[in-house]
């Protein structure tokens, strides 16, 4: 009882310590900060770029808290930095930064108002006027599309303000930021001047602010895009797609010995052109060598035979090959299986190991000729150092090729040791790469190449 006694005597203390000090502090006359000096330099400077604050600040009696710096341009008030003080006397030097806002012309006049406060939020106000602000203009501007890339823009012929991209395949609508600068790795870089939307109104903003929201109207995609550095306005125009086409709408997700791939089946017919939108449009990409020659970003040929397919692009590996919808076989085609062979991929190996189960366990060659078929596949080193292949002329492990039923131009490959009939080796002059196989059963020659993605 004793203790609690105590504790209760403690509690009564405390609060009556605390309230004294509150009387105490209140009780202290309160007073007003006082700007001793203060200057900005340059007196001439570009929207978005960084002055200097110089200020000497003191209060005789409360402590100093805070020195709220805006800028009065156009006869709008902008929130420029809130620089923190402590003590009584409180001495400034540092970078303030000028943000860029939209309608403002060259030469326009800027005044700076400084606000100190103390503690008690007493304020001392002063403005500095005679600074002059002109408008910056840039090289190129990237238009940073959320999760699709990043494209170029440059000023457009007879405006500097407007900086545009044409010919170009975006989403008919997507959020997007403008950059000044961009990374190595295609991302935005914030050092320099991004623009983006706070509260719905387009602004410059920092990595944790929104996007912007864009809409090509009446259109299946954006073709063009136009981004005035003036009034912060972007125009959208847009074209129907064209077909035949491939968009990853219209595939269907499946999975695919663990990894995820997009499905279509298709019908294909030589020679024809196949325009690419959106994801599919991704230079990353990879189309299958042997079966499709990329023509541009927007674009590729086909140069299998006509008939029916079906597609698996695998969004891990990016890259996009095929199969033919009936089971693949002689004459019309030829596979290798084995261990340590991939499909060509700019961002992640693969590689195969014996069998016919999926469209991840063999390559597929396209017949170029009677009796000549090609085949583009990545060989590299398994785990275990071990890589060797063979040619089938179906699925069922039937008409099986062996190393010894051919001569090798070009590159060398090599037989299995000990059973020099079997198993056909890259060479170690061979090393990792992407590799073209040209096989002739005419001649019974296979030769092997180097090959560069595209």
């Amino acid at each position: 009882m004793k203790t609690i006694n105590r504790i209760i005597s403690l509690c009564a203390l405390s609060i009556l310590f605390f309230t004294a000090c509150e009387k105490d502090e209140d009780a202290i006359p309160n007073s007003v900060p006082v700007i001793e000096t203060a200057s900005i330099t340059p007196n001439t400077f570009t929207f978005g770029d960084s002055v200097t604050i110089t200020a000497k600040i003191s209060d005789a009696i409360k402590s100093l808290s805070v020195l709220d710096v805006q800028a009065i341009i156009n006869g709008r008030t902008v929130s420029i930095q809130k620089i923190l003080l402590d003590g009584n006397i409180a001495q400034v030097n540092q970078k303030i930064f000028i943000p860029l806002i939209d309608n403002v012309s060259d030469n326009t006049p800027v005044s700076f108002v400084l606000k100190a406060a103390n503690s008690k939020n007493s304020l001392a106000t002063t403005e500095l006027t005679g600074f002059t602000g002109n408008r910056p203009y840039f090289a190129r501007l990237y238009l940073a599309v959320e999760n699709g890339g990043v494209y170029q823009l440059t000023p457009q012929a007879g405006n500097r303000d407007n900086y545009e991209i044409l010919d170009v395949v975006i989403s008919k609508s997507f959020t997007y930021k403008i950059a000044q600068k961009i990374t190595a790795d295609n991302k935005i870089d914030y050092t320099g001047l991004v623009w983006g939307s706070v509260n719905g109104k387009v602004q410059m903003v920092n990595e944790s602010e929104d996007g912007i929201f864009g809409f090509a109207s009446g259109a299946d995609y954006t073709s063009s895009v136009i981004f005035n550095n003036y009034n912060f306005k972007t125009s959208f125009s847009g074209n129907a797609y064209s077909t035949p086409n491939l968009l990853l709408e219209n595939f269907t997700e499946t999975n695919i010995s663990g990894e995820e791939f997009y499905t279509l089946d298709i019908s294909l017919t030589e020679g024809e052109e196949i325009a690419l939108y959106n994801e599919l449009a991704a230079m990353n990409i990879v189309y299958n060598m042997d079966f499709f020659d990329r023509i541009n970003a927007n674009k590729v040929k086909f140069l299998g035979i006509t008939g029916d397919y079906t597609l698996y692009y695998n969004k891990t590996r990016q890259h996009v090959v095929l199969l033919p919808v009936t089971s693949p076989s002689y004459p019309d085609y030829l596979l290798i299986t084995g261990g340590g062979l991939g499909y060509p991929s700019k961002i992640a190996k693969e590689h195969t190991w014996w069998g016919f189960g999926n469209i991840r366990d063999f390559i597929l060659t396209r017949k170029i000729a009677a009796n000549v078929y090609q085949a583009t596949f990545y060989i590299h080193e398994k785990d275990d150092g071990w890589v060797a292949f063979k040619i089938y002329e179906n699925t069922g492990w039937g008409g099986e090729k062996f190393y010894n039923d051919f001569t090798y131009t070009g590159l060398t490959l090599e037989g299995e040791s000990g059973n020099p009939a079997s198993n056909i080796f890259p060479s170690a002059e061979m090393g990792e790469g992407v590799f073209r196989l040209t096989i002739n059963l005419n001649t019974n020659i296979i030769n092997v190449s180097r090959v560069t993605l595209p």
